[in-house]
């Protein structure tokens, strides 16, 4: 009679197996958690940059005052939103209100003599569970760059995080109108 070798694991080898993959993946599901949150916060803070650029570039191109404000709708602002995560509005602002309005008084795109609407430039949906919130009460829901490219407002800042016990990064708007970023918490960041 000749002796059968059987291939494969016994039980306790499995049992072992599972267990020290479950311990491995307790230990990497947090870290992965982490990872994917700063990725989220980097690119909604890129993106929002990129957005305030953008803003600062048209207000010089097209010599008219372009804001951006807060919106949930993406065809008008939000003054009790509060959060640029829920989305925002970049648009031509003659008036300066911070609101996209119907008619306006000294805007006149078309060069046909009439006063035309105030213009959305671009619209963004925002980005979801983060939070990007105006440093001052003027800049809570908008923001505005005068034709030479300087903000209205000066001091403005916006910072970005998953919520506001968790800001990680923050957006400062200098004198000139050029925005600079820094990570919350590192030297040099105000």
């Amino acid at each position: 009679m000749k002796n059968k070798h059987h291939h494969g694991f016994t039980l306790i080898e499995a049992m072992v197996t599972i267990a020290v993959a479950g311990i491995l993946l307790s230990i990497a599901i947090p870290s992965f958690s982490k990872m994917i949150e700063r990725n989220r916060i980097s690119s909604a803070t890129n993106e929002f940059m990129a957005a305030m650029m953008l803003t600062r570039s048209e207000a010089v191109t097209r010599t008219i005052p372009i804001s951006i404000c807060a919106s949930d709708t993406g065809t008008s602002c939000n003054g009790a939103l509060d959060n640029y995560a829920k989305g925002w509005v970049i648009f031509s602002d003659c008036n300066m209100d911070g609101l996209i309005t119907a008619t306006v008084t000294n805007c006149d795109f078309d060069g046909n003599g009439t006063n035309d609407k105030d213009a959305i430039i671009k619209v963004n949906n925002g980005a979801k569970k983060l939070l990007i919130i105006g440093g001052n009460a003027t800049t809570k829901d908008r923001f505005t760059y005068r034709v030479s490219g300087r903000p209205s407002t000066l001091g403005a800042s916006f910072s970005i995080g998953a919520d506001s016990s968790n800001l990680k990064k923050k957006l400062t708007v200098a004198l000139t109108g050029r925005v600079k970023l820094c990570t919350i918490g590192e030297s040099g960041c105000p």
